[in-house]
């Protein structure tokens, strides 16, 4: 299994607005949100977006913990599994792409959601909504537990464009809990 890291072509990869004091990260966000693409529509909010992120982190971070994670740092980077269409699609022809294998990380250093973390952090609180996947939504899962919700659902594909039960199922994130291993194998690899 390949994990892949999408980013602008013309901006470096692994970035994240975590590292940044609330103000600096307000005024890229801001930036951010004057970009062409569907990817860029999550910072017509600033504020709201920056104060979600930081509420779903804290959620990904106490979650991975109380199943065994052991994270190098207090916020992760984000890959998908394999690939995600609406990622590719939302930078409208202008991403580029990293891909790692998965057997680059160690597992205590690697959680996953299905969706995307942010969507199912905010799902978790939707159990009546038909939507809503009782299996995978509002989770933070293990390497082992993510294979097990792979093989009997898959992973996303395009069904979040014609399944209503599955419109938010647009990728699986992984969340990288050791920017390290990263820095390590582009320095290796690229």
């Amino acid at each position: 299994m390949r994990l892949t890291h999408y980013h602008h072509k013309e901006e470096l990869p692994f970035k994240s607005l975590s590292v940044l004091n609330i103000e600096e990260a307000l005024t890229i966000a801001t930036q951010l949100q004057a970009k062409e693409g569907t990817v860029y529509r999550r910072f017509k909010d600033p504020r709201k977006y920056l104060e979600a992120r930081i509420a779903t982190e804290k959620w990904l971070l106490d979650e991975f913990i109380k199943k065994g994670g052991e994270p190098k740092t207090t916020f992760p980077l984000y890959m998908v599994v394999e690939n995600a269409i609406w990622i590719e699609e939302g930078y409208n022809g202008q991403s580029r792409k990293i891909q790692i294998p998965v057997s680059e990380f160690e597992q205590k250093e690697i959680s996953f959601t299905y969706p995307d973390s942010m969507v199912s952090y905010w799902l978790k609180d939707k159990k009546q909504e038909t939507f809503y996947q009782p299996d995978y939504h509002g989770q933070v899962f293990r390497l082992d537990e993510i294979l097990q919700i792979i093989e009997k659902y898959g992973i996303p594909t395009s069904e979040w464009k014609t399944q209503e039960t599955r419109k938010h199922d647009i990728f699986i994130e992984a969340q990288i809990w050791n920017e390290q291993v990263i820095l390590d194998y582009l320095k290796n690899n690229h």
